[in-house]
C-alpha cells in the first residue's frame, strides 16, 4: 500500500488517517496502475468500479474511534459499487470524492494492488461484470 505526499504530510502534521479518509471513494482500475498515489491515473487505465455507500457516490464514512490497529467501515453502511465494464482489475486508488485523478502532490490518496489473494484489496474475483439494464 502506497501513500500519497499529500496523505503522508497530513499524517506526520498531526492530522488523523480517519480524517483523510472520511469522506472519501475507492476506484477500481483495469490497467497499469500509476506509477505512484501523487501521479495522474496513466491515460490506458480504465475505471472499473467506484465503491461508495450504497453505490450512489457518497463518500465512506468510518467509525470514530480505532481499535485494534485499525479503523473501522461505519457499520450502518453498505460500500458497494457497479462495474462500468467487462475487464480484470488490477489496482485501487482511495481518494477524495472529488478528486479528479490529475498528478498532486497535496491531495490524500492511498493506492494499492488487486487481487484473489496478496494484494492490497483482495477480492473473490478480479474480473468486473457489466451488467447494463
Amino acid at each position: 500500500m502506497r501513500l500519497s505526499t499529500g496523505l503522508r504530510n497530513h499524517l506526520l502534521s498531526g492530522g488523523s488517517m480517519r480524517a483523510a479518509l472520511n469522506g472519501g471513494v475507492i476506484r477500481i482500475y483495469a490497467g497499469t496502475p500509476a506509477v505512484s498515489p501523487d501521479a495522474a491515473v496513466p491515460a490506458g487505465a480504465s475505471l472499473a468500479c467506484v465503491i461508495s455507500v450504497g453505490g450512489t457516490g457518497t463518500g465512506l464514512g468510518f467509525e470514530a474511534a480505532a481499535a485494534a490497529g485499525r479503523i473501522q467501515k461505519a457499520p450502518s453502511e453498505v460500500w458497494s459499487g457497479s462495474a462500468t465494464a467487462d475487464q480484470q482489475v488490477t489496482w485501487f486508488r482511495f481518494a477524495a470524492l472529488a478528486d479528479d485523478g490529475t498528478e498532486s502532490t497535496t491531495a490524500l490518496r492511498m493506492q494499492g494492488s488487486v487481487a484473489q489473494s496478496g494484494g492490497d484489496l483482495n477480492m473473490t474475483s478480479t474480473f468486473s461484470i457489466f451488467q447494463p439494464e
